[in-house]
């Protein structure tokens, strides 16, 4: 059988000298690729059209982490506006992010990536934890080090039988995170404090948001059975339509 190609969506850097450029981590090409698919740049889908003509040709699709999501998106004012990332790039993976539901295609969220898949179906985000949770521990450093933290994986979930775990030890780059879940969404894990790490559709085979960065811990047993899964969930994509 065919591996799968997994559509995975790029970060844009803005050159005043040479253009505007996709900028993509190696790490999340070289997870797919060790999980047995075929990693491919996804473009901006600019419209619903673009997005769905795209989706046609890929079995999965990868969201990946990046700057915030403008809350205007969600019905809010920025109280960090320096922080807010690429409009056309938010706009394009909402996109995504929709249609591949409608279409059953397999889709991993990471980091900002389960944030986009919370907000296109009217989830709301925390903006920045240190406001929005008080005394909750540091899930970001001003480095790139990261702080690792526990989380607990909530029992009967898709995810708590991929990682065959009720714990799970992760990095943690973010400062926003998942407030209210969107509908036909449920929590797949959360940290000591009680923010929302992971989610999951109930209405799909694999439709899975972490807030951690799986691609960035290659040895770890429980990252490589997510990119796996995540994999075979394409390759069932394909079977099916091939």
């Amino acid at each position: 059988m065919p591996k799968p190609l997994i559509g995975i969506c790029p970060a844009i850097e803005h050159g005043r000298r040479r253009g505007d450029a996709y900028f993509l981590y190696v790490n999340y090409v070289e997870a797919v690729a060790r999980a047995g698919a075929i990693p491919v740049l996804l473009p901006f889908a600019r419209t619903r059209e673009e997005a769905l003509d795209v989706l046609a040709r890929v079995d999965g699709v990868l969201l990946t982490g990046g700057d915030d999501l403008d809350p205007a998106l969600y019905g809010q004012t920025a109280r960090h506006s320096d922080l807010v990332g690429s409009r056309v790039r938010a706009e394009s993976e909402l996109r995504y992010a929709r249609e591949s539901l409608d279409r059953a295609k397999a889709v991993l969220g990471v980091c900002l990536g389960i944030q986009v898949m919370n907000v296109a179906f009217g989830g709301t985000l925390l903006q920045y934890i240190p406001e929005d949770v008080p005394g909750a521990p540091p899930h970001e450093l001003p480095t790139d080090e990261a702080p690792q933290h526990p989380v607990r994986i909530e029992p009967g979930t898709l995810l708590a039988r991929l990682l065959g775990a009720e714990t799970a030890v992760v990095n943690s780059y973010h400062h926003q995170a998942v407030a209210k879940l969107a509908p036909g969404f449920r929590v797949g894990a959360r940290s000591p404090e009680g923010i929302v790490e992971a989610i999951e559709r109930e209405d799909h085979p694999f439709y899975v948001g972490v807030q951690w960065h799986p691609e960035r811990m290659p040895e770890s047993p429980q990252s490589a059975r997510l990119f796996r899964a995540f994999a075979d969930a394409a390759r069932g994509v394909s079977a099916r339509t091939g």
